[in-house]
């Protein structure tokens, strides 16, 4: 199919500022106000737009993290999308600001979409589309399935989520990566361990797990993209200290939670005694309902959720749901890399089938007479 004008210039500004020639430089002429979706519970977004006029819109859905669309890399992305041609409306979803996989997510990015398609509606732009980020995929998923939104939704980008969630939070823990019989072995970020324990923490046991949970969250926002500390001997001063809070009796399941103690068995437990509490967090019964067309990218060095799951939401699929699969070694779970100049050839033409599905997936008006 021919590119029109209006996808060409969006997807050579996606390449321009996403490849790793970029590095980290951040657009200029991109605006960020606040947008306050329900004052109540200061529940609030951010809203992206450039100088010139946008051709569609994005709702960018963040995954687990304490700075939301605050995080600067999270910042950046939704910066390049505004200066490819889109308004991008990012919310600051308060579970995930909370580090907490809960099903009211999906309720709150609800509310988000509403607004960022008044806010299309009111440009005459066409449908928006969902971009979502690693355990963001969750809430975006179900969304796109739920009666009364799933026939609005234009279209629907997965970057680096997950379909197994059992998978991916042992993968968190032990790297491990399992797609039924088939296992391997990936560099993980042993720095998301806290989180899966958090979510565990009810069925472990623990004397104060309020004080507990406080020490894993604050674990997370004194290491969380500081690559250095992955090393355990360089955490490991952070964490004792937080540890020297504690009930003696907690601190060994605080140090597990660290990853800077191995414990497979308390690990095991805490995911058997969950039963059926993270039921909702399976999308693929969802993914059977949603209406929209699905891209589904990942990064094949991600070292928060592998890239096995991008194959696993590919088998949830209906048969025939209009789809596409993009692995690269372009990207990782935070943003571009540089892959080997052997692989370059390679990886640019994938990175340009990513850009064009990017491009592709908001319906833009054009800009031809």
């Amino acid at each position: 199919m021919r590119l029109g004008p209006s996808r060409v210039r969006v997807s050579l500004r996606l390449a321009r500022w996403l490849g790793p020639w970029a590095k980290d430089a951040v657009p200029r002429g991109v605006t960020r106000t606040t947008s306050t979706l329900d004052d109540a519970r200061g529940y609030r977004a951010f809203v992206y737009r450039s100088r010139a006029r946008a051709h569609g819109a994005y709702l960018v859905v963040p995954g687990l993290h304490y700075a939301g669309p605050d995080d600067p890399r999270l910042d950046r992305f939704c910066r390049v999308l505004a200066a490819s041609g889109f308004v991008v409306l990012a919310p600051a979803l308060p579970d995930h600001l909370a580090l907490r996989v809960a099903p009211t997510a999906t309720d709150d990015l609800a509310i988000a979409w509403n607004a960022v398609e008044a806010m299309a509606r009111a440009e005459a732009m066409p449908r928006p589309a969902l971009f979502s980020i690693s355990f963001g995929s969750l809430p975006a998923i179900a969304l796109a399935a739920r009666d009364g939104y799933r026939d609005r939704i234009g279209a629907l980008v997965v970057f680096g989520g997950y379909a197994d969630f059992d998978a991916s939070v042992r993968f968190a823990v032990t790297g491990e990566a399992r797609d039924g019989a088939r296992a391997i072995a990936a560099p993980f970020d042993p720095l998301n361990a806290p989180v899966v324990f958090l979510a565990l923490l009810p069925h472990l046991p623990a004397v104060d797990r309020e004080a507990v949970a406080r020490a894993w969250r604050t674990m997370v926002e004194r290491t969380w993209g500081r690559t250095e500390l992955k090393a355990p001997d360089a955490r490991r001063s952070i964490a004792d200290d937080l540890a020297r809070s504690l009930a003696p009796a907690d601190r060994d399941l605080f140090l597990v939670g660290c990853g800077l103690r191995e414990d497979r068995a308390l690990l095991d437990a805490g995911l058997a005694a969950v039963g059926d509490a993270f039921a909702f967090a399976d999308p693929r019964p969802y993914l059977a309902r949603v209406a929209a067309p699905i891209v589904v990218l990942h990064g094949r060095d991600d070292d928060v959720i592998p890239w096995l799951e991008a194959e696993k939401l590919r088998r949830a699929l209906p048969p025939g749901h209009p789809h596409r699969v993009l692995v690269t070694g372009m990207y990782d779970h935070t943003g571009a890399t540089r892959p080997s100049p052997r692989a370059l050839a390679r990886e640019l033409v994938t990175m340009f089938h990513v850009v064009r599905a990017m491009a592709d997936a908001p319906q833009l008006r054009s800009t031809e007479p």
